[in-house]
């Protein structure tokens, strides 16, 4: 992984929700200032007081390793299929007149 691209800056971001305190406090810090304060490599670096290559690397190896508790864990994909399917309940509970049962419905996704 050389360079990453948008959609997955958007999986990694939800990856390092899920999974970033399994991470060391360092690699927490350089990824919440990549991935939520969309602060470039360079300002990270400057900050932190490391190179820039310092950064990526520590980026790089942190998504590997979220990479790899998504693919032993699975929870991102979980939530994902949970939200799914909770999603098509909504459009049955209107149309059978269920407006608690939808009312609960979209209350578990926005907790979700």
């Amino acid at each position: 992984m050389s360079k990453i691209q948008l959609q997955d800056f958007v999986q990694f971001g939800q990856l390092f929700e899920i999974y970033g305190s399994l991470l060391s406090d360092d690699r927490q810090k350089i990824m919440t200032s990549y991935f939520e304060f969309n602060m470039t490599l360079a300002e990270i670096a400057q900050e932190r007081g490391i190179s820039r290559q310092a950064v990526l690397d520590a980026i790089q190896k942190s998504c590997e390793k979220l990479q790899f508790f998504e693919k032993n864990l699975g929870v991102c994909q979980k939530k994902h299929d949970l939200t799914q399917k909770l999603s098509e309940l909504l459009p049955l509970c209107e149309s059978a007149g269920q407006n608690d049962v939808k009312q609960k419905v979209e209350n578990i996704l926005k907790e979700i």
